[in-house]
């Protein structure tokens, strides 16, 4: 399992910590939830959000099992403070931390230990994301780039990824679903025009309708393809997705919770 924990992994599956491009979302839960002005990243990788909280002026330690990681941070002259230690067992004094951040990482460790030891060394709040199950996309055969990582232990159900935070005894706990799936783009991104034929005309062809009367045929062809034409039009595809009427299910790879751990 070590060998999964490399630079060339992190590339692969664009691991931000390490990159530096930092998703849009991520940076998003950090400016709305962070507290307090000693922060931990918890599985920091290479340093990227520990750098981006810095020049907030947050004092911000990031640790990671994997001194390769940290390697990156400092080559890179990240600023913050960096420790190489295992999240199920951190150096650190009771409540030594106002707030914890931790992406991406539970789904790789033993998350019990973890989220104990994590709510040991921090006072107010814990920010968890995990990648969340996939029920909807594999029913068709196919898998996003974040199933494919073979170094996660498990995927998160809300239901489950709460069980997992009670354990900790909390005072509250809030769920959301992050990293929406871009459904509506993805789609026209798979389709184009048929300049030779027609949208319509290929559905007429596929709904031809017989009878052994002559002109019965042509006059239900003819009706058939006027049906078709007011049904599929290719030309309002735009419209159809923008139109309130039809909407794409909302599909996220990814939960987070915010643990209120004291008021």
């Amino acid at each position: 399992m070590q060998e999964l924990y490399s630079l060339e992994n992190a590339k692969k599956f664009n691991w931000s910590s390490v990159s530096g491009d930092l998703h849009v979302e991520r940076v998003g839960h950090l400016e709305n939830y962070i507290v307090g002005n000693k922060i931990l990243d918890a599985g920091c990788g290479g340093g990227a959000f520990v750098e981006f909280l810095s020049q907030k002026g947050l004092e911000v330690t990031g640790v990671d099992k994997y001194d390769e990681f940290l390697q990156v941070a400092r080559q890179q002259g990240r600023s913050g403070t960096y420790l190489q230690c295992d999240l199920t067992n951190l150096p650190f004094l009771d409540k030594a931390f106002d707030c914890t951040y931790c992406f991406d990482v539970l789904e790789h460790v033993d998350d019990i230990q973890a989220i104990k030891e994590l709510a040991r060394v921090t006072s107010k709040r814990l920010i968890i994301a995990v990648p969340q199950k996939d029920e909807i996309i594999s029913q068709f055969g196919l898998i996003f780039a974040q199933y494919q990582d073979a170094s996660h232990l498990r995927y998160y159900t809300e239901s489950s990824l709460r069980t997992l935070c009670q354990t900790i005894e909390p005072i509250n706990i809030e769920i959301q679903q992050e990293l929406l799936v871009p459904l509506t783009s993805l789609f026209k991104a798979t389709i184009e025009p048929n300049i030779t034929q027609p949208a319509s005309r290929i559905m007429r062809n596929t709904y031809k309708l017989n009878t052994r009367l002559f002109f019965l045929n042509r006059i239900l062809i003819k009706l058939t393809s006027i049906l078709v034409d007011l049904i599929i039009d290719a030309r309002k595809l735009d419209r159809l997705f923008d139109s309130q009427d039809y909407l794409f299910k909302r599909i996220n790879t990814g939960l987070i919770a915010i643990i209120e751990l004291s008021n």
